[in-house]
């Protein structure tokens, strides 16, 4: 694995070298340019090979699934709706679907129990009971907006489900790299009981602690936001997929019964084929059910390839800081007109703000570095969809901070995307 993604960078650092001789204006014509690039064609047949998949199972369980239930806000009322989705799933006992789920008092309905509890998923196709098997009451004052809490949730499902392959899912309101008050960090999980948050920083800790870990097969946000390069760059060592939107998704959230089904009718399948069919069957599920929602948009991403897309993108803001006061207008509305998310127009689809830049300047060296991302989010991204005629259609799979001129947020440059490219550079001075 480590050979082959060297390889591609290799490839990639090629094409960056070329296009930088060919922008300082050494060997500008067109064939000298086109010789370091052309290696770059070949990226997708080379990197084919690059994909981890486990082993055949050992322990006897193929899936074990990990559901971070933080219903601590206004989403509680979508919280028995999603775990009765996982009991009417549960059909397979080579795949074991486990809860932590938090309710408090100021959100959850009269009568309900509060508190935190965990819970093993079983079978039930009762829409109004949950009948799964309480296998802890952990009581009041959890924390479930701490990186503790949600490691020690994680240690506990591998010690006592211990399986082949591991999913987790975050289940709450999520602000992508940062918090939902523009004077807060990054975060996801946010406790509204206790007025605490996971931070994006402290995910790659919380979910694999130690080298000697398992590494996630697949780490799923159900929460808003959360598909942007930067949070997925900050879990690329920790999961090997990553699914989430990039938009504000709908409450009701994943369709569990839905996304489960596929690995209950045959836990053998590779987990890539699996995530690809995330999106999917997510957007399908909203079109049939709640065919008025325009905010649907779903992707998969396989984050072994986020360090070539992390080398193109510091390509595209190398070139952008170099023609900034060539092209002020069409640079500006080029990030004006890029898709934008939620009540975050900071947030914008990486692919189609690069199409944008392209086509709006017209220069064939910042034609050379959106092209340079493009072919590396086609690397990335395994599966993409968006609802048709919606107002995130051109949604591709992954967004990325893009603020307007002046409004750029200092303490983006924690974020481990900003220390390893100049796109924080860029950010500073775009127009």
């Amino acid at each position: 694995m480590r050979l082959m993604l060297w390889r591609v960078m290799s490839l990639l650092s090629l094409c960056v070298v070329g296009f930088v001789v060919s922008s300082c204006g050494i060997g500008r014509g067109r064939s000298s340019a086109f010789i370091l690039i052309e290696p770059c064609e070949d990226v997708p047949a080379r990197t084919r090979a690059a994909q981890l998949e486990v082993p055949p199972a050992r322990t006897g369980t193929r899936w074990t699934i990990m559901v971070f239930l933080n219903a601590a806000n206004d989403l509680d009322e979508y919280s028995e709706l999603n775990v009765n989705q996982m009991e009417q799933a549960q059909t397979n006992p080579n795949v074991r679907v486990v809860v932590q789920w938090k309710r408090s008092r100021r959100f959850a309905p009269p009568n309900s129990w509060t508190g935190t509890r965990r819970y093993l998923i079983q079978y039930d196709t009762n829409p109004s009971e949950i009948r799964s098997q309480l296998l802890e009451d952990l009581g009041e004052g959890v924390d479930m907006g701490s990186a503790a809490t949600l490691r020690e949730f994680i240690q506990w499902a591998q010690t006592n489900f211990p399986a082949d392959r591991y999913a987790l899912v975050i289940w709450n309101h999520g602000s992508g790299w940062r918090a939902r008050a523009a004077a807060e960090g990054r975060a996801v999980s946010f406790d509204d009981e206790l007025r605490t948050s996971i931070k994006i920083w402290e995910l790659p800790t919380a979910i694999r602690p130690t080298s000697d870990a398992p590494v996630l097969d697949a780490l799923l946000f159900d929460a808003s936001l959360m598909q942007m390069l930067e949070v997925a760059y900050e879990c690329r060592y920790v999961a090997r997929y990553i699914v989430g939107s990039e938009e504000s998704p709908p409450g009701e959230g994943y369709p569990y019964h839905e996304i489960l089904a596929p690995l209950m009718q045959n836990p053998a399948m590779p987990t890539r084929e699996w995530v690809a069919q995330i999106p999917e069957i997510f957007v399908s599920w909203y079109a049939a059910n709640y065919p008025y929602y325009t905010n649907i948009t779903q992707s998969a991403v396989d984050t072994s390839k986020l360090e070539v897309v992390a080398t193109a993108v510091d390509c595209l803001a190398s070139v952008l800081l170099a023609k900034r006061s060539l092209y002020t207008d069409a640079l500006r509305l080029a990030r004006q007109e890029a898709q934008s998310y939620s009540t975050y127009p900071e947030y914008r689809d990486l692919w189609h703000a690069a199409q944008l830049l392209k086509e709006r300047t017209g220069d064939a060296d910042i034609a050379h570095a959106v092209n340079l991302v493009h072919q590396s989010l086609n690397l990335a991204v395994v599966s993409n969809r968006r609802a048709n005629n919606s107002r995130v259609f051109h949604s591709y799979g992954l967004s990325i901070y893009y603020p307007h001129a002046g409004d750029y947020l200092g303490r983006y440059g924690n974020t481990a995307f900003a220390r390893a490219t100049r796109w924080d550079e860029w950010l500073q001075v775009a127009p």
